[in-house]
């Protein structure tokens, strides 16, 4: 069993290079600078990575272009060579190739909303979303935030409670809670596009300082910019519905341009103290 502080170093390293693959997913990827990043060997870092992402790296990275893909294709009307060079693909037929493979379909029958991965059931509750319910927006410069976050990848209802119980530990540990303490959650995926077991999930809490990262918690900011912010109101698990109605109403009604950041939700009150049905929170859309 490995001691507590060379677990923790091992952590805070995966935790270094998990970062840096999120935020460059369309970069080629590099072995001997992962290694670099990560302080290990291109061959451990290699099988250290495919043992915590539960796959190899490459296959990785071209799933969350390929997922990326999809949800520019469903949302937006770019020519499908312009979403192509964009993930990296230069020929059009190599990219589509990829789509089917990923998908099923081809990325035109993707836009047209013919694939297997987006339910009957959800396209149901988006139908039902635009018709019934109207759902008041904003559009509000934020502030650059601060986090600490931690972060797991899975199905978003069984990854975040493990995620809070680790960040929020730390941040009690460490003193770093305060009167009007802001908590976050950044949602990497759709599950709509993404299989629920792969989507990526990050548990954050704004902090006033720079925090040296320790183990699975990392440290970084949230960029300041225009963001498009709509209430949910009500449990977490109807969270989709309400995605679903401003991805599918309220942005291409609005002719919103989305930027390539992942949104976020900010909690308003706390699950512990509130009943399901009173939760408040904004989820928050960066556009440009």
């Amino acid at each position: 069993m490995l001691k507590s502080i060379t677990k923790h170093e091992h952590l805070e390293r995966i935790n270094k290079v998990i970062r840096y693959l999120y935020e460059h997913p369309m970069e080629e990827y590099d072995l001997d600078k992962i290694a670099g990043i990560s302080g290990y060997s291109p061959y451990h870092i290699h099988r250290i990575l495919r043992a915590h992402l539960g796959e190899p790296v490459g296959t990785f990275l071209q799933r969350i272009r390929l997922d990326g893909a999809a949800h520019q294709l469903r949302l937006t009307q770019k020519p499908v060579q312009e979403i192509a060079w964009e993930c990296g693909y230069e020929m059009a037929s190599s990219f589509s190739k990829a789509f089917r493979k990923r998908f099923k379909v081809s990325p035109e029958e993707f836009r047209e909303g013919k694939s297997s991965l987006i339910s009957t059931e959800m396209s149901n509750q988006q139908n039902k979303i635009m018709m019934e319910k109207t759902l008041k927006f904003k559009v509000k410069e934020l502030k650059e935030k601060k986090i600490i976050y931690a972060h797991g990848i899975g199905v978003y209802a069984d990854v975040a409670g493990p995620c809070w119980d680790k960040v929020c530990t730390f941040a009690k540990e460490k003193r770093l809670f305060g009167f009007k303490t802001e908590f976050l959650g950044l949602s990497y995926d759709d599950p709509g596009v993404t299989e629920p077991e792969k989507c990526r999930y990050e548990a954050c809490v704004v902090v006033s300082k720079e925090v040296k990262p320790e183990g699975e918690i990392g440290y970084k900011t949230i960029p300041a910019g225009k963001y498009l912010i709509v209430q949910h109101n009500g449990p977490y698990e109807n969270f989709s519905e309400t995605y679903n109605y401003i991805y599918g109403k309220i942005i291409p009604d609005n002719n919103f341009i989305l930027r390539n950041m992942p949104c976020f939700e900010h909690y308003l009150n706390s699950p512990e103290k509130t009943k399901p049905e009173k939760l408040k929170t904004d989820i928050c859309i960066p556009i440009e």
